[in-house]
């Protein structure tokens, strides 16, 4: 998505080529390869007055975070619709999706008002919108709440009935991302409520129950905040520059249009950059190039603003952002391999991958143990031939004597099992 801004520059380029505008009409005076050429020139300019975001990112089904394990679903599922309607309902999920189809991107998050626990994903959502299947079953002058029953035991409720028919974004789902809803996520079918408490969304859905009874609970919708993807608790980074990454959600439909992060403990901030365009009740990721000046210790903050100016709020926990601090170490990383020293496993050797075959905390590229006895990765037959050539000799620094107690025995073997198909340098 591309989104232009009018700017006094573009107003200068029509002006130059005797262009006449108002309130962003442009009418040309002469003939109409004029205006062309007008647009040439804007297009020249672009690149000041313009800026493109991506579509709010979509979690893969297999990502997308879990929280128990499913029931076993009866063969005869239906989903049954009764109490104070007119017109009980009793509807395989074939039946289901005879209705009216309806897919909506939803952010769901479990709910975790102080961190560091994050669990979120964001999902296209295919199924029936509730409010059809109320209607569907015609509840009666005196019914006020209905609540949702689930296959694992698990229910919501009673909720005020006119507020969820109200509205058309609430979801009877049978669909995730373009392929059936997993059993892990709700099938046969799962409540979707954007913007809304990810414990509410209901899964493995088996009843809907209309009543009289008053209601019990409310919706309750996500207040504005930011989280941090990048770097995470209590992580140890390298000294230079680190992009911090994250996310930013609110509930109610309402746009976060800045996001904000401090490095020294909330005493300043600076703006991240928003990756995504808008779509209610999702999530925007964001990015901020962070100069580190110094190894040591550090407190991140990020904290989210909505179009209306709502700053999220402070406090520790309800979502304010001095409860979702993220604690980092940075040090210095001596062999330039992105790994800082005091978790580097060969701090004086540069070893990206940390490969340590044989796991006794000692990279493969710094390990004496390493068996590369014909210099070239990875350790394969070849070595096997020169392991093989001096079985059970017993010589001082023979190759194979991994252990170095002067044999080439069966201990050595062990080590060389460890090892084999590794690589014992970095290519």
């Amino acid at each position: 998505m591309v989104i232009f801004r009018w700017s006094t520059k573009i107003d200068r380029v029509l002006k130059g080529l005797g262009m006449k505008y108002l309130e962003n009409k442009v009418a040309c005076k002469n003939h109409w390869k004029f205006l062309i050429s007008a647009l040439f020139f804007i297009i020249s300019f672009m690149s000041a007055d313009c800026y493109s975001l991506d579509p709010p990112p979509i979690t893969p089904n297999e990502e997308f975070f879990t929280l128990s394990d499913p029931p076993s679903i009866p063969g005869d599922w239906h989903l049954i619709v009764d109490g104070n309607v007119e017109q009980p309902l009793s509807l395989s999920l074939e039946e289901l999706m005879q209705y009216q189809a309806t897919t909506q991107m939803a952010t769901l998050e479990c709910y975790f008002p102080i961190g560091p626990p994050l669990l979120v994903g964001n999902a296209n959502w295919t199924g029936v919108p509730l409010q059809t299947i109320i209607q569907e079953a015609n509840p009666t002058g005196e019914a006020e709440t209905i609540t949702f029953h689930a296959i694992d035991g698990y229910s919501m409720g009673p909720y005020t009935l006119d507020e969820l028919s109200q509205r058309d974004d609430l979801l009877l789902a049978y669909g995730m991302n373009g392929q059936t809803l997993p059993l892990v996520q709700g099938y046969p079918l799962k409540l979707v409520l954007p913007g809304i408490a990810g414990y509410q969304n209901a899964r493995w859905l088996e009843r809907l129950e209309i009543s009289t009874s008053p209601p019990d609970i409310d919706l309750h919708h996500y207040p504005i905040h930011a989280r941090i993807f990048e770097p995470e608790y209590q992580e140890t980074i390298v000294l230079g520059t680190y992009t911090i990454r994250g996310m930013a959600f609110a509930g109610e439909g309402k746009e976060i249009t800045i996001v904000e992060v401090s490095t020294d403990d909330g005493a300043t901030w600076e703006p991240a950059q928003l990756l995504n365009y808008f779509v209610p009740n999702v999530w925007k990721h964001w990015e901020f190039t962070w100069e580190i000046p110094q190894v040591g210790e550090y407190r991140i903050f990020a904290r989210a603003i909505d179009s209306l100016g709502n700053v999220q709020r402070e406090m520790i926990g309800d979502f304010g952002w001095r409860g979702f601090k993220v604690l980092v170490t940075v040090d210095y990383d001596d062999d330039s391999d992105g790994v800082a020293n005091s978790i580097d496993n060969c701090p004086n050797d540069y070893n990206p991958s940390q490969t340590d075959s044989d796991g006794d905390g000692t990279g493969n590229v710094c390990d004496a143990d390493c068996p590369n006895l014909d210099g070239l990765n990875p350790v394969n037959f070849v070595d096997f031939s020169i392991f093989a050539h001096n079985w059970q000799l017993s010589e001082p620094a023979l190759p194979g004597d991994f252990n170095a107690n002067g044999l080439v025995d069966v201990n050595d073997l062990a080590i060389f099992a460890d090892y084999w198909l590794s690589h014992c340098y970095e290519d």
